[in-house]
């Protein structure tokens, strides 16, 4: 009888360790009718994919698209490399990223054949030096650095902003935000040094630790995102050097902020998609991918997160504000001062990220 009762009580056990076994393993895919998966797995940036176009997306296809984010490129290497491959289908990595992805094995090339929509992509970020002949990347979103100024908080301090240099301002002290960005920051010292924002020089880079650390008075926070955009859109700060989608963002909830610097050398980059080694659902990815590059569903993308928008197709589905906002389409004062952000060593990249940290810890 003993052994009997430890015989069951093995077998619960036993039970159990399978029963969470299996439940930690997840539920088994499926197919669609069409014989699809019915799940694939996107690793992204926070706030940049809409919800309801994923249910849409899943509604057509009846494929769930199972997210997890990333806040910045760094974080999103280190996990691919580290990780097991197979794990997500898609990543969303910027340009600049590129070859670091390649040189780490992670890129599988994209049936082209399968790109219908890649014809409503402007030209002009196309056949990048980064990846000519787009092998391996699709354009999703642009990003411009932008600095944006309450004009009724700048105008009571007594202060006008036309370079970099004007932030040094006593009047501006714990009044400005600064993206929680290594080449944004970097970049804004080197502009303010007079050197070219895109150097790998490593002795300029080296003198903008100097330089931020003197402005590190002046700066309040560098904040997430989400947490900048919110500060600006509140009046919370005077000054904010921010991605363009997020000035946007903030701009629109807020009608005392404004560009600033427009005559100042303004960064632009291109988060593209990549499909990535060890994919398990490389063809309902590529469905994915050319599903977003639909016009109708890019002009949702951009109602929702207003940054640059690459698709020309999509005008014909966006609002009068959002064509008219010029950190989604660049008017041409802006226009003639674009670099575009360009990959530097990681010898470069390694300093870059010291300075900062020196930066941020020193505050």
């Amino acid at each position: 009888m003993k052994r009997k009762v430890i015989y069951v009580r093995g077998m619960v056990l036993l039970l159990i360790a399978l029963c969470a076994t299996f439940i930690g393993c997840g539920k088994k895919e499926g197919v669609t009718k069409d014989g699809y998966a019915d799940k694939l797995y996107l690793y992204n940036w926070t706030e940049y994919m809409s919800k309801d176009v994923l249910d849409l997306f899943e509604k057509e296809y009846g494929i769930k698209v199972v997210e997890s984010t990333y806040e910045s490129n760094d974080e999103m290497l280190a996990k691919l490399v580290a990780g097991k491959r197979g794990t997500y289908d898609i990543a969303v990595p910027t340009n600049f990223f590129i070859q670091a992805m390649k040189e780490n094995d992670l890129l599988e090339p994209y049936d082209q054949d399968a790109m219908t929509n890649m014809k409503n992509i402007n030209p002009s970020y196309l056949d990048a030096a980064y990846d000519p002949g787009n092998v391996d990347t699709i354009p999703y979103m642009g990003t411009v650095a932008l600095t944006i100024g309450n004009k009724k908080m700048l105008s009571d301090l007594g202060v006008t902003i036309n370079n970099v240099n004007d932030l040094f301002s006593p009047a501006l002290k714990n009044n400005i935000i600064i993206m929680d960005d290594n080449e944004g920051i970097i970049s804004l010292a080197l502009e303010g040094l007079n050197y070219d924002p895109l150097t790998n020089d490593e002795k300029q880079i080296a003198e903008t630790k100097k330089y931020m650390l003197d402005l590190n008075k002046n700066i309040k926070a560098f904040p997430s995102t989400a947490d900048g955009r919110t500060m600006l859109a509140r009046g919370e700060v005077a000054v904010g050097h921010i991605y363009g989608g997020d000035a946007a963002q903030a701009m629109a909830e807020n009608s005392d902020l404004e560009i600033v610097m427009k005559d100042a050398p303004i960064s632009l980059s291109v988060d593209c998609f990549v499909l990535l080694k060890g994919s398990k659902h490389k063809k309902e990815a590529e469905l994915f991918i050319n599903f977003l590059l639909r016009p109708d569903i890019s002009a949702k993308l951009t109602e929702e997160f207003p940054y640059v928008c690459v698709n020309d197709a999509a005008k014909d589905y966006l609002s009068d504000e959002i064509l008219n906002n010029p950190a989604c389409f660049l008017p041409e004062d802006l226009l003639d001062n674009i670099y575009f952000i360009e990959e530097k060593s990681p010898e470069v990249l390694s300093q870059e990220v010291n300075i900062v940290t020196e930066i941020k810890s020193a505050r």
